[in-house]
């Protein structure tokens, strides 16, 4: 009975002091009271090895990127995103980006690259300058720079796609080579994807800046 009489007298206490803790900053007219963050981990150690993440690369707050993982400059990883390094590093270079609900597990990700939304790439290479399309999946294979798989292709273990092609279908194969127009726009993708990265990016310290004055 002492110790269920101190667990309620514990818990209104705390309850009292958030509530407090809310009232004053509604008096300072702040809104940050609003915002839940998550306590969510996105960046986390594995084996001794810490992700090396450069100044400008940006991890959205419900992403994870977990042990040997390099991120360049303006790379992002996106909301609901896993990146993992076990026993193999997973790298992903400049201005390249993740999007949302994708895996990514021990491979290499070139520079400029887009990866749609919810994505699988495992053991892979993806060369510069390449779009990934939503939900493709990529197992031990590589594509080489200024490609396009198309969304929903599956590429099966020991893939090879050339410089500036189109691949798609289950099993993905070749389709066409790209049209100078659609080269061009491999490498726009990727920088308007590192430049909204960067608002995110910049959202986030804003924010968290404000809670904890």
């Amino acid at each position: 009975a002492l110790k269920m009489s101190r667990q309620l007298f514990g818990k209104v206490i705390r309850e009292t002091g958030q509530a407090l803790e809310v009232f004053g900053v509604k008096v300072m007219e702040s809104k940050s009271y609003m915002d839940h963050f998550s306590r969510h981990r996105n960046v986390m150690p594995l084996k001794n090895s810490v992700p090396k993440l450069a100044e400008t690369a940006w991890v959205a707050p419900t992403a994870t990127v977990i042990g040997k993982v390099e991120m360049k400059n303006g790379s992002s990883v996106w909301f609901g995103t896993v990146v993992r390094g076990e026993d193999s590093e997973a790298s992903i270079g400049s201005r390249s980006n993740v999007q949302d609900q994708s895996v990514l597990h021990h491979s290499t990700i070139g520079e400029d690259v887009t990866i749609g939304h919810a994505v699988i790439i495992s053991g892979s290479t993806i060369g510069d300058r390449c779009l990934i399309g939503m939900k493709a999946v990529i197992v031990d294979s590589e594509v080489s720079a200024d490609s396009m798989i198309a969304a929903g292709s599956v590429l099966r273990s020991g893939t090879k796609v050339p410089p500036k092609q189109l691949w798609a279908g289950n099993p993905a194969t070749f389709k066409r080579d790209l049209n100078r127009k659609e080269l061009d726009f491999l490498a726009k993708s990727a920088e308007h994807y590192s430049h909204l990265a960067a608002v995110h990016k910049s959202e986030d310290e804003a924010m968290r800046s404000k809670l904890e004055v």
